[in-house]
């Protein structure tokens, strides 16, 4: 029983560490097949209304959860070079930048979950085709609370291994000045 339990938790990991991934490859053949489809449309002389339209909100999907995939890999803007310089302990310095971007990403979170929910109360609905608004503002909140959560996940690895996941700094940081 045990080992089924510790085998699901295995088999829930690998897919937590490879979600985004997942869904950004998905969102990149739904972004191609539509803009395939609005060329071919445009060749053929077939009016496609909703082409340019649906493939401006799979971008937003793809930039949402893109987000959540930089922070995951620990790839986000952050001032490393100024905190590097700081005599600060580098622990330190690296959860205080997480706890700053969990605060932004918490904040916008919240708030694109309202303009999710307004645009389901209000029935809102795409401009060139009749397909519901909060489908595709949904990814925002969506984007948000899985980069909290891979924030979350960073603090709590280096507040426990006594620093950064292996590998999770970039390369430049480590390169030592002449």
């Amino acid at each position: 029983m045990r080992s089924n339990i510790s085998s699901i938790g295995l088999r829930l990991q690998a897919l937590s560490d490879r979600a985004e991934g997942i869904l950004l490859w998905v969102f990149t053949v739904l972004l191609l097949a539509d803009v395939l489809l609005g060329i071919l449309a445009r060749y053929v002389d077939f009016q496609v209304v909703f082409a340019d339209e649906l493939g401006k909100y799979f971008f937003i999907w793809l930039c949402a959860i893109g987000i959540s995939a930089a922070t995951r890999d620990n790839q986000h803007v952050r001032l490393n070079f100024i905190a590097a310089r700081l005599p600060i302990n580098p622990k330190v310095v690296r959860i205080t930048s997480q706890l700053l971007f969990l605060a932004f990403s918490l904040f916008y979170f919240y708030w694109t979950c309202r303009l999710t929910w307004m645009h389901f109360v209000m029935d809102k609905s795409v401009m060139g085709f009749r397909f519901p608004m909060y489908l595709f503002t949904a990814a925002l909140p969506f984007g948000f609370a899985l980069t909290s959560l891979r924030l979350i996940e960073d603090i709590v690895s280096v507040v426990k291994k006594n620093g950064p996941k292996q590998g999770s700094e970039p390369e430049w940081h480590t390169i030592k000045e002449r």
